[in-house]
């Protein structure tokens, strides 16, 4: 089935879901009640990975609307995105790196999505570029910024031609050497690089203008399916550069065992480790999160598994002020957490390295 089709029949069964997915009664009414705010968006082929009719099941957990998605705690912008937006689409938080909102469409709805305010019907929020040449000015006389990133939503659901239209548009100025790409279509739509050959001609055709890197969203190690691996080896031999940001989510991959064969399969498969993110207190997601001593606890245990070239990911808070590293706990009368900036935004002054005291229940900085 071609790509488009596939995601047809994923909209048309996500419509549907509380008809068509062996649930219970309250879980049915939990999709119903979540198309009033976050709708439940399932792929198709994605569909037949997940035990539904297990509560445990970490794929199920990942896309089945909860009874905690009706707690208000936390923030629609985890990470401050307000205040780096310069044009409608266009962020600038750090000197170097200038982000795209391209689309808020997905192929499916992660339940943990930090942009869900995208998504959310009772927001109605409007973030996507609309005007391409306002961003392109913008970036084009801000010689610091040396590479893009395409967000969203997913980049990879737009057209061919709007992908084409906007790598086109980057190749004009002088200073970008570099175009990432975020994306979670290799778990969730595989065949949208194995059915649209163009789209594989296009992302070949700028290698040698600039480096493309697609930067994989995998959260389990179930989502490396043999049509998953396909999609991973052609965007290789269209010469994509490929990295791994994976989000920690409490219920979806939060064990060790998990992690360990998550990083090491992606690493097989050509995927550089790059960011493991600590989860992010979103609203109606802040069920997902974990105290930052037990997450510190278990990335050393994942590192403790891997040879060094796939435990060189870093564990990172993206925090409103930049992207700070967890590095470590010392421990004692009060436990000291280690941190250290890897970025900051734009006006913000951190000192590199901070020692920040925190207790056993803390799952966020907020300072």
């Amino acid at each position: 089935m071609k790509w488009k089709e596939e995601l047809i029949e994923s909209i048309k069964m996500s419509q549907q879901a509380e008809s068509v997915l062996p649930l219970s009664t309250v879980e049915r009414a939990r999709i119903s009640q979540a198309k009033q705010q976050f709708p439940m968006m399932v792929p198709v082929g994605y569909a037949d990975l997940v035990d539904w009719e297990n509560p445990d099941d970490p794929l199920r957990q990942l896309l089945l609307p909860s009874e905690w998605e009706l707690d208000d705690a936390g923030s629609f912008d985890t990470s401050g995105e307000e205040f780096s937006t310069v044009v409608q689409g266009l962020q600038h938080k750090y000197h170097q790196t200038a982000v795209l909102i391209v689309t808020q469409a997905c192929a499916g709805h992660c339940r943990y999505c930090f942009r869900r305010r995208l998504m959310s019907r009772d927001i109605l929020v409007k973030e996507t570029i609309e005007d391409l040449q306002e961003a392109i000015a913008y970036i084009s006389v801000h010689p610091e910024i040396d590479n893009v990133l395409l967000s969203g939503g997913d980049p990879m659901i737009c057209h061919t031609n709007r992908l084409k239209n906007i790598l086109k548009s980057l190749a004009a100025i002088p200073h970008i050497w570099q175009v990432r790409i975020s994306s979670k279509l290799p778990a969730f739509l595989p065949s949208r690089f194995t059915s649209d050959p163009e789209l594989l001609e296009v992302l070949q055709a700028y290698q040698s203008r600039f480096q493309i890197v697609i930067q994989c969203h995998y959260d389990h190690p179930r989502e490396l399916t043999l049509a998953s691996i396909e999609a991973l080896e052609a965007l290789q031999k269209a010469g994509c550069l490929l990295t791994s940001q994976i989000a920690l989510m409490k219920g979806v991959n939060n064990s060790v065992d998990t992690l360990t064969e998550l990083f090491k399969r992606l690493h097989r498969y050509g995927v550089i480790p790059q960011y493991l993110f600590h989860p992010r207190p979103v609203k109606h997601a802040t069920h997902f999160q974990f105290p930052i001593v037990y997450g510190i606890e278990l990335v050393e245990a994942v590192r403790k598994n891997c040879n060094g070239s796939v435990k060189r990911f870093r564990y990172i808070l993206t925090h409103a002020d930049g992207k700070l590293e967890l590095v470590g706990i010392i421990p004692g009368a009060s436990t000291q957490l280690v941190t250290k900036w890897q970025q900051v935004r734009i006006g913000v002054e951190k000192p590199e390295l901070m020692l920040v005291n925190i207790d056993k229940d803390t799952c966020w900085l907020d300072n």
